[in-house]
């Protein structure tokens, strides 16, 4: 399991503090936290305009714009409702204006391993409830589609289309991005434009596989071989 991480909060030695701990945990349970640090929520704001976080450890009390004002940017002007937020603070009077942010947690500092422990397992008992969904950004939205309904993506320069029965969604990205996101064997590299969900394929041939709805797609040269052997091994 990856998730990536952001800390914000206006003293660095928190930033580092949190860090530190996170890495420590991450050493203990196996799983990979990617972290970034922020001293300000104009930073953050500005970063997730192109990056997606799983998790947040935002501070309350900045100089400028406040974590009750970045959560609000979050929620209400990027539409992210499915990164989970840890507010950090020295004081606990926030209870109501942080209400409406839906936060998963809130820190008081100074921070402890043992409470930090508590909240990152709660983050992943949370995140393993979505390992069945592919998360991604389509203009300002964020959204979830279980994998299960992926029928295939398609890719051409930076733009990737998701298809499924219902409907298809366009956004930016790379194949090679989501195929090491989907490392679950589900899915079939068949050509660099092309990334199938095996359980939509009906027939295969050497040189192409046809899809429960006629669709034909190539297999390209180089990837036959290792496509023969995955739908092989998969059908054993």
């Amino acid at each position: 399991m990856n998730c990536k991480i952001a800390v914000c909060d206006d003293e660095p030695v928190i930033c580092k503090t949190i860090y530190t701990m996170i890495t420590a945990l991450s050493d203990k349970t196996g799983i990979r936290f990617e972290i970034d640090c922020f001293t300000s929520g104009e930073e953050l704001c500005r970063e997730m305009e192109g990056t997606a976080y799983d998790l947040i450890f935002l501070d309350i009390e900045f100089p400028e714009m406040n974590g009750v004002e970045v959560g609000k940017h979050i929620r209400d002007v990027l539409n992210n409702e499915s990164v989970q937020i840890v507010y950090i603070s020295s004081k606990q009077q926030y209870a109501m204006a942080l209400f409406e942010i839906r936060p998963m947690n809130f820190l008081i500092k100074p921070i402890t391993q043992d409470k930090l422990r508590e909240i990152m397992d709660k983050f992943v008992k949370l995140n393993a409830m979505d390992a069945g969904l592919f998360r991604f950004r389509m203009g300002k939205e964020h959204l979830k589609l279980p994998v299960s309904e992926i029928i295939y993506f398609s890719s051409s320069g930076r733009t990737v289309t998701l298809y499924t029965a219902a409907k298809n969604y366009t956004f930016y990205g790379s194949l090679d991005e989501i195929d090491n996101e989907l490392k679950n064997g589900q899915f079939l590299y068949i050509h660099k434009s092309f990334l199938v969900n095996y359980q939509y394929i009906r027939h295969y041939e050497y040189e192409q596989v046809t899809l429960l709805d006629g669709t034909v797609l190539p297999v390209s040269q180089p990837r036959r071989k290792q496509i023969r052997r995955r739908i092989l091994e998969m059908e054993e």
